[in-house]
């Protein structure tokens, strides 16, 4: 029972979850790993990524951020593009400062990267001092704009950016600031001129559950939730809380394979230019009695990680069920690769 038979080259999982209303759906989810050549052709990596069936965290999760997301989400309605890696000067020449850039599809996203900075105290506030030469800069959302204040012994002056909690450069006086650490990834049209400015932090990996803008999606949890949809999701519960990628890696409907992406900057060759595969996963589930039933899947996440001497092309394809009230009554579900180009 709830058995699956995966005759792919990549790794599987599934899982029962309830939708909004609490009807059951059976999940399974693909993982295809592949390793971007330096001529961009894409092969086969040796050793295919499990699935992550929770958050996983680079430390603790009050205090770090978010390193990959469950890959057995009820529902993503586009797909979600990630970019895991470092910042390279190119020509291995330290700078100052540089853009990494996304582009795929309508996307073109820019970042700044710029060296570490302290804020100054001076007889006009407070000053950034000049930026330090660094060959590479991790991207991370521990260097993007935000943080927390708990420094004053008043609680009235703590706070925290609900955006990152884990970022720098944000305070709720300035003093508060003096030789900290102001932010090494901006928004290159929101660059940081004032301590008080509250830019939307810059990044390009996943963003957490318990982050604005997601958590705001998570619905209302209040006495009228607890005594007419406890245990239920609420009402105001917005299926977009499922995407982890920021809002302008999101690309609407689905990727199909084939589409080109450029990555610049974040090697030290500065450039990764690739397509994706044109793969498509077929599943067919099958009942205790009854006809079978065929679906498919579709891509809910890429992730592209960048290192120095490897890059990885990581591809999630995810389809659900609704049959709830089938549940005891099913036997396996048989995953194939229905169409695509594979890879050496």
């Amino acid at each position: 029972m709830w058995a699956i038979d995966n005759q792919t080259p990549f790794s599987a999982e599934r899982a029962w979850v309830r939708d909004k209303n609490g009807a059951e759906v059976w999940l399974v989810a693909v993982k295809g790993t592949f390793l971007i050549n330096p001529d961009g052709k894409l092969s086969l990596a040796e050793e295919q990524e499990k699935l992550h069936l929770a958050p996983e965290f680079k430390g603790l999760p009050e205090a770090s951020s978010l390193n990959y997301d469950s890959d057995l989400h009820h529902k993503k309605h586009s797909t979600d593009i990630l970019i895991q890696g470092d910042a390279w000067a190119p020509e291995a020449k330290p700078v100052r400062k540089l853009n990494v850039s996304l582009q795929i599809g309508p996307i073109n996203k820019v970042v700044r990267i710029i060296g570490d900075r302290i804020w100054k105290k001076s007889i006009i506030g407070l000053r950034m001092s000049k930026p330090l030469p660094f060959l590479k800069m991790p991207v991370t959302y521990e260097r993007a704009y935000g943080g927390t204040d708990l420094i004053s012994k008043d609680p009235k002056y703590h706070g925290w950016e609900l955006k990152n909690p884990v970022g720098c450069g944000f305070a709720t006086k300035p003093e508060h600031l003096v030789g900290k650490p102001l932010p090494n990834i901006e928004d290159p049209t929101y660059l940081i001129r004032n301590w008080k400015d509250n830019p939307k932090p810059a990044g390009f990996g996943p963003i957490a559950g318990h982050w604005s803008p997601r958590v705001e999606l998570a619905g209302t949890y209040d006495q009228n939730w607890e005594e007419n949809r406890l245990p239920l999701l609420p009402d105001d519960f917005n299926e977009a809380y499922y995407q982890c990628a920021p809002s302008d890696q999101q690309i609407p409907g689905f990727l199909k394979g084939g589409e080109r992406f450029v990555i610049k900057n974040m090697t030290p060759g500065g450039r990764i230019e690739f397509y994706l595969p044109i793969v498509t996963i077929g599943f067919t589930t099958h009942w205790e009695s009854g006809p079978s039933v065929e679906h498919h899947g579709v891509l809910h996440t890429v992730r592209i990680i960048t290192d120095k001497n490897k890059n990885k092309l990581v591809l999630v394809w995810h389809t659900h069920l609704e049959c709830h009230h089938r549940v005891l009554k099913l036997a396996s579900t048989i995953i194939r690769i229905k169409k695509g180009q594979l890879f050496s």
